[in-house]
């Protein structure tokens, strides 16, 4: 089986043999099964999103804190709450604002794509573009460390900012094209 990742060998091992239980869960929560099954799935693709899906210590309990967590999302964007379900929200809200994990591992997954795309630019332009957001310097700073005019340091920020945009933009397209490309091999597969 070529076609499956090890991101899909750990998910049938290690998340799906527990999706009778997540969708319980989502149920009590959301008390419609379908929209249970959407927030089930919706989970799901949040964990095929991440790139450090491996360092999931306990996946069914991170898997559940997702659903929770977008449990919550939803009942805070409708307009509309019944009652039965805002007792549940009540109950669910995090009494500390610090994120939680499914949060934290998003982010970091998406650090990561920020810094891949950073390595890839021009020294220079990297340079530029490092010292002025990540380290928050002035521009006048940026160029006196670096040497040059604070003319030229905004022009690197610009292509740097540009370059960046455009290099996530393509691991994205990529990374769907990957996910689209395996499905598409298993469907076909299982047809025959």
């Amino acid at each position: 089986m070529a076609w499956l990742r090890d991101i899909d060998i750990w998910f049938a091992d290690h998340v799906f043999p527990c999706h009778r239980q997540t969708l319980r869960y989502a149920v009590s929560l959301v008390r419609q099964p379908d929209e249970a099954e959407e927030l089930v799935q919706e989970a799901y693709a949040r964990l095929f999103a991440l790139e450090d899906w491996a360092s999931i210590a306990n996946p069914h309990a991170f898997t559940i804190r997702v659903v929770r967590n977008l449990a919550i999302e939803r009942f805070r964007r409708a307009e509309v709450v019944r009652l039965d379900q805002g007792a549940i929200l009540h109950t669910l809200e995090i009494a500390d604002q610090e994120p939680t994990a499914d949060v934290v591992a998003m982010d970091r997954s998406e650090l990561n794509r920020v810094v891949k795309a950073m390595q890839e630019m021009p020294p220079r332009m990297r340079e530029a573009l490092y010292l002025r957001r990540i380290e928050g310097l002035p521009p006048a700073e940026v160029a006196e460390r670096m040497n040059i005019s604070v003319s030229t340091v905004e022009t690197h920020l610009v292509k740097a900012l540009r370059l960046l945009v455009q290099r996530l933009d393509q691991q994205e397209a990529r990374a769907r094209t990957e996910q689209e490309s395996a499905w598409e091999t298993k469907e076909r597969l299982e047809r025959g």
